[in-house]
């Protein structure tokens, strides 16, 4: 995570809403994410995404998406902080006959929202890691149903990683996100390829100089 850099790629977005298991409505969208660092000494990133098409068309000023998590990429790069170890509660186990670890991290009971204002009620977060290369493969994380009305936080969100190409570096980054509400009936998945650094560049001009605009 330290040696993460800034990064973009390209996301394809299913956005749904889901009525006694049909699809009453359903958004496509193809757009880029970028996911800056926030500072160096800091592992946390700030997302930002730009439409490119929706349902195959140029984007609208405004575009309605039936359901939609914001934030779901970033949280993905980051994993608890050692400040909240005593909020969390672990448990480690294997399976696969040893190939595959679980490492589960449950809030505990007795939190209070002065005790452990940053872990949310009811926060479960299961964690699967390669063995043999101690690669992460799958996160999944969960909030309580009063959580998700009260705080707005995402209720359920898995992401699955993939090795994934930056210059000369191969990285182990997210492929897949799918996410949905208590009653899973706003639905979302996203498929994130074609990564690469993200780098931005600004002028300096001297004072009293106009920007040039064309």
């Amino acid at each position: 995570m330290a040696r993460l850099p800034s990064l973009s790629c390209d996301e394809a977005i299913t956005s749904q809403v889901i009525k006694n298991g049909k699809v009453q409505k359903e958004v496509r969208i193809q757009s880029s994410l970028r996911e800056v660092r926030k500072n160096a000494a800091s592992n946390e990133f700030s997302e930002n995404h730009f439409f490119i098409s929706v349902n195959g068309a140029p984007p609208q000023p405004k575009v309605s998406i039936p359901f939609f998590v914001q934030g779901g990429f970033a949280s993905a790069l980051s994993f608890p902080r050692a400040d909240r170890s005593a909020c969390l509660s672990y448990h480690l186990t294997s399976q696969d006959n040893g190939k595959t670890l679980k490492l589960e991290m449950t809030a505990r009971p007795e939190n209070t929202e002065q005790t452990c204002p940053k872990t949310p009620i009811g926060y479960r977060e299961i964690v699967l890691v390669d063995a043999a290369s101690g690669r992460v493969t799958d996160v999944e994380r969960s909030v309580s149903e009063e959580e998700y009305r009260r705080n707005h936080r995402v209720f359920f969100a898995s992401m699955e990683y993939g090795p994934q190409q930056i210059g000369d570096e191969t990285l182990w980054l997210p492929v897949r996100m799918t996410a949905h509400d208590p009653k899973d009936e706003g639905r979302m998945v996203v498929t994130y390829s074609n990564y690469h650094r993200y780098t931005a560049t600004s002028v300096i001009l001297p004072a009293g100089e106009p920007l040039d605009t064309k």
